[in-house]
């Protein structure tokens, strides 16, 4: 599966999980059936995606994790670990972080890429090395994003076809 679908999959699953909100103003919705209604100085759990709509509305405020720390966080770990280790990112780090720095100004969205580049940049270079060694496992598994999932399968699937057609030959003429 191709990586924009996957995340597009996992951005609608992030979409639905549960967000805390904290009520601006008194309102009652019903759309298609479904009610929701809020009193001011609540905070109430629902779906991300209703959340960001009240949030844009000014209706209320969406608690959201602050990605640009959490981004400063990742790179910095990343550093650490050294060369041929990987530190853990959530599931849906980028996703989230993509999702937050829409909401930048320009030359904030500039900083915030360049970081978020230096870090994907770092990644890759260590799960190529990783992916042409080791299988995926469960543990290196928890510790990629979806889409770093999917890159580090096709690096592996790659690198064990890539071997199997230089050795191929070699294989056939020992058994002659």
């Amino acid at each position: 599966m191709e990586i924009d679908k996957v995340e597009k999959v996992h951005s609608i699953g992030y979409r639905l999980k549960v967000a805390k909100v904290t009520i601006n103003q008194d309102f009652k919705y019903n759309v298609a059936g479904m009610k929701i209604e809020g009193t001011q100085g609540d905070t109430n759990n629902m779906p991300l995606w209703i959340g960001k709509i009240l949030s844009e509305n000014k209706v209320a405020t969406l608690s959201s994790p602050d990605m640009i720390t959490q981004l400063k966080q990742a790179l910095s770990k990343e550093k650490m670990v050294g060369e041929y280790q990987i530190s853990t990112l959530d599931p849906h780090f980028y996703i989230k972080l993509k999702e937050s720095m829409n909401e930048l100004n320009k030359d904030d969205f500039d900083k915030v890429e360049s970081m978020m580049l230096e870090l994907f940049r770092m990644r890759r270079g260590k799960l190529v090395k990783i992916a042409d060694s080791i299988k995926l496992n469960t543990e290196l598994y928890n510790k990629l994003t979806v889409e770093e999932n999917i890159f580090y399968k096709t690096i592996y699937e790659n690198s064990v076809e890539f071997e199997n057609q230089i050795r191929g030959e070699l294989n056939n003429n020992g058994s002659s």
